[in-house]
């Protein structure tokens, strides 16, 4: 906890703005809009939250489930918990590590020819907890911005609303924004094993 501690302290010595709560608040949005971008099998919805090596891996596994005429299905989707791990910022880039702990049914059905979700084809309705690790960066030199950044929906660069094409490039300023140069963006996601799920302890 001291080192958590010890590395928020780090990244608010650059940026005083950094407050961690809201972090969190806004961490769990991104956490919902990648899991639903999943789901529809639209790597479009997650572009504005994933860095560009991690959110070409998801697009190729959502165009394998297309491929197959198969969808990945979350049903009863929440967050039990959600907390800061580790916090680091050195001269090139500051990291924050976030754990999720959650529950869904988890399973693959074919689709239908009229989008409807058909048979099941892999994994269980039966809602089950799990328990990841996801991994957050940005460049040392970027500060949290009063109108909000990529996480809210705004453009850290120019401060329009959020408008990206498929390289992560805003429509207004034509800037790289999913760079990482400007703002938060999620780089690595780590499922811990289920039996972390149960010995886990919660911070306070």
């Amino acid at each position: 906890r001291a080192d958590l501690e010890a590395g928020i302290a780090q990244i608010q010595a650059h940026d005083p703005a950094f407050d961690p709560d809201l972090f969190v608040n806004e961490v769990n949005k991104a956490f919902f809009v990648i899991q639903q971008a999943w789901s529809e099998r639209r790597p479009d919805l997650s572009r504005r939250v994933m860095a560009e090596q991690i959110w070409q891996q998801h697009r190729f596994q959502i165009e394998q489930y297309l491929s197959a005429g198969r969808r990945n299905m979350l049903d009863n989707l929440a967050i039990q918990y959600t907390y800061l791990v580790a916090a680091n910022s050195d001269e090139h880039f500051d990291t924050i590590t976030v754990r999720f702990f959650a529950s869904c049914a988890d399973y693959d059905v074919e689709v239908n020819d009229d989008g409807s979700p058909g048979k099941v084809v892999r994994g269980s309705r039966n809602v089950e907890p799990w328990t990841e690790d996801w991994a957050f960066q940005r460049s040392s030199k970027a500060v949290t911005k009063p109108e909000g950044g990529t996480l809210e929906d705004r453009c850290p660069n120019c401060g329009a609303p959020l408008d990206l094409d498929i390289a992560g490039v805003c429509s207004y300023c034509k800037v790289a924004v999913m760079s990482g140069e400007y703002d938060w963006v999620l780089s690595r996601i780590e499922q811990l094993p289920s039996w972390q799920y149960g010995q886990a302890t919660l911070p306070g």
